[in-house]
């Protein structure tokens, strides 16, 4: 049995890093709840329909909101355990359009169109100079050529996935559609019915080659006029697709929950944690396997109603997910 050599673990890097960047943000209203617009972003997680943030307040009929963000998300895992050889080293980067508009009352419509980009990406100095200034262990970084594309899986000699060649192009596509369950000036809840339409291919990552559907509940309320606290649970059904179907779950949970705090007139801080159960069956090894994912940021919302959000990312399940991810948004009501 391989030995691999222990990976960081230093969430709080992370967090001084999110603080440093969003405190460097100048700041209208007391904090809104909103949550950062970022999921589990790892390569094989992806490809499937786990719903990304849907709100808990929904717009009116007529009225809507509009978004455009970028997930920048780097990974390296190795695990070599009891026949199951587990190798994922490689960059996304996504661009991902979101839109939702209230349809009618109490009924709002939820669509995301995505452009995604696999390859083995240009972090790896980056994070490897980050870990020498703050005196962090390296792990597995050491061991592996900077910038490659590799994702493997093995179990038990029989190769069930292999990728080292880039690619991109258009993800799936989900919609949902909401019902607002109840809404006041403090707190709001609803539930979302979302499919996601097979569009992208398994050979890059975009997709998985099947249809998923997925039930959610979101919901907020403001605990104090500058405190907000946000929530979501999801429960998705996945369709046969063809990455790994041999070991591919039929039902994945996920959720987020999270706070805001709104410290100078339109600028907010967030902390969130984000979670989803296996996609695939591999007890002795992290491919696909249960996440816990920290996320920290900071949004600014501007006089004219534009909010640009700015947010980092890092796995608290060791290697279940990438180990850092980049956020960056720009969203704005009509």
């Amino acid at each position: 049995m391989a030995r691999v050599p222990a990976r960081h673990s230093s969430w709080h890097s992370t967090l001084l890093a999110g603080a440093a960047a969003s405190c460097g943000l100048l700041g209208m209203a007391a904090a809104r709840g909103d949550p950062l617009l970022v999921r589990n972003e790892s390569m094989l997680t992806l490809p499937y329909g786990l719903p990304g943030v849907l709100p808990a307040r929904l717009s009116a009929r007529g009225d809507g909101s509009a978004a455009l963000v970028m997930n920048w998300a780097n990974t390296l895992t190795i695990d070599d355990t009891d026949g199951q050889d587990l190798h994922l080293d490689g960059e996304t980067q996504e661009f991902r359009g979101v839109l939702d508009y209230g349809i009618a009352p109490k009924f709002a419509v939820h669509g995301e169109l995505a452009w995604r980009h696999l390859s083995g990406g240009s972090l790896d100095g980056f994070i490897s100079d980050w870990h020498s200034a703050f005196g962090l262990p390296y792990g597995e970084r050491h061991d592996v050529p900077p910038n490659q594309l590799r994702i493997s899986y093995t179990e038990n000699g029989k190769q069930l996935l292999y990728i080292d060649q880039a690619g991109s192009g258009l993800a799936d596509i989900p919609v949902s559609l909401g019902y607002q369950i109840f809404s006041s000036d403090r707190s709001a809840l609803a539930t979302w019915f979302t499919v996601k339409a097979p569009v992208g291919t398994a050979k890059d990552l975009t997709g998985s080659e099947a249809t998923d559907l997925a039930i959610t509940v979101a919901g907020t309320t403001q605990l104090a006029e500058r405190w907000q606290l946000f929530g979501q649970a999801d429960l998705t059904r996945l369709g046969r697709g063809k990455i790994m179907p041999e070991i591919q779950e039929d039902y994945v949970w996920s959720a987020l929950g999270g706070l805001t705090w709104n410290p100078w007139r339109g600028l907010d801080l967030t902390v969130q944690i984000n979670a989803n159960s296996k996609i695939f069956r591999a007890s002795s090894t992290h491919v696909g396997g249960n996440a816990v994912v920290l996320g920290f940021g900071g949004d600014y919302r501007t006089a004219n109603g534009w909010r640009f959000d700015l947010g980092f990312d890092e796995d608290l399940q060791n290697k279940a997910s990438p180990d850092i991810v980049i956020n960056l948004a720009a969203r704005h009501g009509f």
